[in-house]
C-alpha cells in the first residue's frame, strides 16, 4: 500500500507530536485526536503492562492506570472482567506479537464474528462498536501496552491506508510512552548496578556515572549498539559480561540522549544457575531470549546464527537442564531455590 505525500506529512506530524507530550493520558489523548482527523476512528483504549511484571511476564495486561478514548468506561471495566477472554484478539494469540497492527477482521471472518457472542453480546449492544485495529506496543524489549482503535459499523472496516498509517506510528508511538515510564520509574536511574550515560545534544558526552566508566573504560561511546525505535531488546558484551543496553532520547530532532546500561541477566539466580548446569555464553544468550518470549526465527536474527543453529543450541540446554518444553526453562533457570 504506498500512502500520499499528503499522508506521510500527517504521519510525520505526528510522530514530532508524540515526542513532545510529556505526561502518557496527555499523549494517549493527543495521539487519538489526531488519529480521528487522519484515518477516522469513534473510540480508543489503551491497557498498559504489568509494571510489576519480569521480563517474561509484561505483555501481562495491568489493569490499573487504563486509558479511554470516547467510550464508556462501564465498557471497558465489562470487558476487563469477562469478555476480553472472547476477544479474537486474545483467542487468537495475536497479543504475543509486538508492534504488529491487526485488523479483527483479519483474524476472523466479518460472518464469524458479526454471530459471536464477543460481537453480539458486548461489542454492538454496549462499546457500541464493531471493527476494531489494534496492537501491542513494545520498545527496546520492553512490553509497553495494549492499544485499541474503534470504528462503529456503520463507518466500515479499517482499510490498507488506515492500517499503514497507524502501522508507521506504532514504534514511536511505542518508545515514547516507554521512555515516559522509564522517567517515571526512579529505581532504574538511582539504582547504582545500572550504568547510565548522557550525550549532549552536540553529540558529546555529558555525563557517566561509575558503573558506566567501569563497564566501558576506554571503548568508544559509538561501539555501544542503539536499540532505536526496534521492539527488541539489545543486548552487548564487554569484558565477558553482558549488558542490555535502552537509550532515552532528548527529542526527534537533537542527538542528546541518556543511554542506561543493565547487567544481564539482571537475575544473579539465572546466571548462577546456567553456570551450574554447564550452559557456553552462547547457550545463555539464547535461554535469555527464549525465556523473553522470542521464537526460534527472531532468535537466529537477533544473534545472526541460522535457525537450525538455534535448533542445536536449544537442544542442548534442553538436555543440560533435564527439561524438554520450553515453557520449563524459565521456572529451572529462575528458580530460587537452588
Amino acid at each position: 500500500m504506498s500512502l500520499s505525500s499528503k499522508d506521510f506529512q500527517a504521519v510525520l506530524d505526528t510522530v514530532n507530536l508524540i515526542y513532545s507530550v510529556d505526561d502518557r493520558s496527555a499523549l494517549f489523548r493527543a495521539v487519538c485526536e489526531k488519529l480521528q482527523k487522519i484515518i477516522g476512528l469513534y473510540s480508543a483504549i489503551f491497557i498498559p503492562a504489568d509494571p510489576a511484571g519480569t521480563e517474561a511476564e509484561t505483555a501481562r495486561p495491568y489493569f490499573n492506570g487504563y486509558e479511554i478514548f470516547d467510550n464508556s468506561e462501564g465498557a471497558m471495566l465489562i470487558y476487563l472482567d469477562y469478555y476480553s477472554t472472547l476477544d479474537p484478539f486474545v483467542t487468537g494469540g495475536w497479543w504475543q506479537t509486538r508492534n504488529r497492527v491487526a485488523r479483527n477482521t483479519d483474524l476472523v471472518p466479518v460472518s464469524i464474528l458479526r454471530e459471536s457472542e464477543f460481537a453480539r453480546d458486548f461489542l454492538l449492544p454496549y462499546a457500541g462498536i464493531f471493527y476494531c485495529l489494534g496492537t501491542v506496543l513494545a520498545s527496546q524489549g520492553d512490553t509497553v501496552g495494549i492499544l485499541g482503535l474503534h470504528r462503529l459499523k456503520s463507518e466500515g472496516d479499517w482499510s490498507d491506508r488506515d492500517k499503514e498509517v497507524f502501522s508507521l506510528l506504532v514504534p514511536h508511538l511505542a518508545r515514547a510512552m516507554r521512555n515516559l515510564d522509564i522517567m517515571e520509574r526512579n529505581s532504574i536511574l538511582t539504582d547504582q548496578r545500572n550504568g547510565i550515560i548522557v550525550i549532549g545534544k552536540d553529540g558529546k558526552l555529558f555525563y557517566m556515572n561509575e558503573t558506566a566508566k567501569q563497564i566501558v573504560g576506554k571503548m568508544p561511546l559509538d561501539k555501544i549498539p542503539d536499540p532505536g525505535i526496534g521492539y527488541g531488546p539489545v543486548f552487548f558484551k564487554r569484558k565477558r559480561k553482558g549488558y542490555r543496553v535502552r537509550t532515552v532520547p532528548a527529542d526527534t530532532r537533537q542527538k542528546g540522549k541518556m543511554i542506561l546500561l543493565e547487567r544481564y541477566p539482571a537475575n544473579p539466580q539465572m546466571s548462577v544457575r546456567s553456570t551450574r548446569l554447564g550452559l557456553s555464553t552462547r547457550e545463555e544468550e539464547v535461554a535469555a531470549l527464549v525465556i523473553q518470549g522470542y521464537t526460534n526465527r527472531e532468535i537466529a536474527e537477533k544473534l545472526c546464527i541460522s535457525g537450525w543453529t538455534v535448533k542445536d543450541h536449544l537442544s542442548e540446554i534442553f538436555e543440560k537442564c533435564k527439561i524438554n518444553r520450553r515453557s520449563q526453562l524459565a521456572s529451572t533457570l529462575l528458580q530460587v531455590r537452588q
